[in-house]
């Protein structure tokens, strides 16, 4: 409460710029429907041009509001203004019919590329199944794999086992063994269950170049099933 009274006090006399974990802080008051204020400085702030607040003025209209035309104009400002999740939002709306709009998937692609442009891997995953089966425009396996390496490469496990089965199966990218078990180890550091138990069954039988070695085989196998067990109860 204290942090909300300061941000309003501050906003009124225009010396603060908030930081994005404080809009987002009063985001989270406005999606509850907590507090007036929290709402009017949320369009205090995306008045004047600030992205992070464009896109939490949107989340609370459809949340607090039902309000989806509204809220998709301040995404759509939001995303032009560089905000990586406002655009994922946009690009969800548009393949999968919300935010009142019609299913478009080449405006869909158009806003995943502008949110996987400003860094999330999410919006970066759904454009290589776009390009990988052709959705919203032509099929192109090479750049199906170019998005899911860019992801792979900001630490994304899911896509980092992806990749690895982009380079055994040489779809979208030229074959490649050693590189298929490199992104395979790395994902299932990275504790991605699909990647563990297809590890496991690469040690087992001595594929992509790993040593066959039955007993870490068993302890990958043992692992994955607790992975998942555990990914079942989040």
């Amino acid at each position: 409460m204290l942090l909300l009274c300061n941000l309003c006090a501050c906003s009124a006399t225009g010396d603060l710029q908030p930081t994005a974990a404080q809009i987002e802080s009063i985001g989270i008051r406005a999606n509850q429907g907590r507090q007036d204020e929290a709402f009017e400085l949320l369009q205090y702030w995306a008045n004047r041009g600030m992205p992070v607040a464009q896109r939490e003025l949107a989340m609370a209209l459809l949340q607090t509001r039902g309000d989806a035309v509204r809220a998709r104009a301040w995404f759509e400002q939001a995303a032009q203004g560089g905000d990586a999740e406002a655009a994922l939002r946009l690009g969800e709306a548009y393949y999968s019919n919300r935010l009142g709009v019609t299913k478009d998937d080449a405006i869909a692609r158009k806003y995943y590329r502008m949110g996987a442009e400003h860094g999330d891997n999410r919006a970066a995953l759904m454009l290589a199944r776009m390009a990988r089966y052709g959705e919203g425009g032509n099929r192109d396996p090479g750049e199906s794999v170019r998005w899911l390496a860019l992801a792979a490469e900001r630490g994304n496990e899911q896509a980092m086992f992806l990749l690895s089965n982009a380079y055994q199966s040489g779809d979208g990218v030229a074959s490649d063994e050693a590189l298929a078990g490199t992104w395979l180890e790395k994902a299932a550091a990275a504790d991605y269950p699909p990647a563990i138990q297809a590890l496991a069954l690469a040690v087992e039988g001595g594929a992509m170049q790993f040593r066959q070695d039955p007993v870490r085989a068993r302890h990958l196998f043992k692992e994955a099933a607790e992975e998942r067990r555990d990914h079942s109860s989040d």
